[in-house]
């Protein structure tokens, strides 16, 4: 065999070989991008399938890293490209929930369209996990950017919310917008909810003021009086985090 063709011979299976292990690179290398991500708040656990199409149980992580909480099983499927690096279609039962592309400037996600149940979430938050809260939780989000400089929202709405510790429910829906380039937090009622909230903050931190309906404070009194401390003009204020 000439030298040549020796040559040509390593390098045809050297590219098989990379070509195999390119292929069949594993599921959890998906996990170790959405945690890098998402700042160390999403994780990914009981990966199956390959780096290119698989599913995995989507986790969620609190500040502190100390606690985890399963959300969604999620598959996905991914492409290579040239101006998108990687393209991922995130999806569950069949239904797309999310699309991403890794850029030259940062991961890029659209179409994000997900459901919860909010008792998924609340041990996620110390000072939320001991009201035994319920409901469902619908998250939207467009055009968001994550890299060194973050941009978009993401829309959060939290319907018919109840809670074991009151005697009224549901105490009422709300909407949540998170700013991702501040990472600042409002938050505001539906009207009819029995319990009003609203107010302003940040991932650094988050008060809150609440209202109750005139005809209902008697009953939620204790509730309330346990949830927040009571102000001069009737309202009770309580530090999310």
């Amino acid at each position: 065999m000439k030298k040549w063709q020796k040559i040509l011979l390593i390098c045809v299976f050297a590219f098989a070989f990379l070509g195999s292990i390119v292929i069949n690179m594993p599921a959890w290398m998906v996990g170790t991008l959405v945690y890098k991500y998402s700042k160390h708040k999403l994780d990914t656990i009981n990966e199956q399938g390959t780096f290119w199409n698989g599913k995995a149980m989507l986790i969620a992580i609190d500040r502190e890293g100390k606690t985890a909480v399963p959300l969604i099983v999620i598959g996905w499927k991914i492409r290579l490209g040239l101006t998108k690096l990687i393209d991922i279609n995130f999806s569950s039962s069949n239904q797309t929930i999310a699309n991403a592309a890794l850029t030259k400037t940062g991961l890029l996600v659209d179409n994000v369209n997900l459901s919860l149940s909010l008792d998924q979430i609340t041990p996620l938050v110390e000072n939320l996990n001991s009201l035994s809260l319920s409901g469902n939780v619908h998250l939207t989000a467009n055009k968001l950017t994550i890299s060194n400089k973050m941009q978009g929202n993401i829309d959060i709405k939290l319907d018919n919310v109840a809670s074991g510790m009151a005697p009224v429910n549901p105490i009422g829906s709300y909407h949540v917008v998170l700013d991702l380039s501040n990472l600042g937090i409002n938050i505001d009622s539906n009207p009819d909810s029995v319990i009003t909230i609203s107010g302003s903050g940040s991932a650094n931190g988050l008060m809150l003021s609440s209202r109750v309906k005139e005809d209902k404070k008697e009953q939620l009194l204790q509730f309330m009086t346990m949830l927040g401390i009571p102000q001069a003009d009737g309202s009770y204020q309580f530090k999310v985090f």
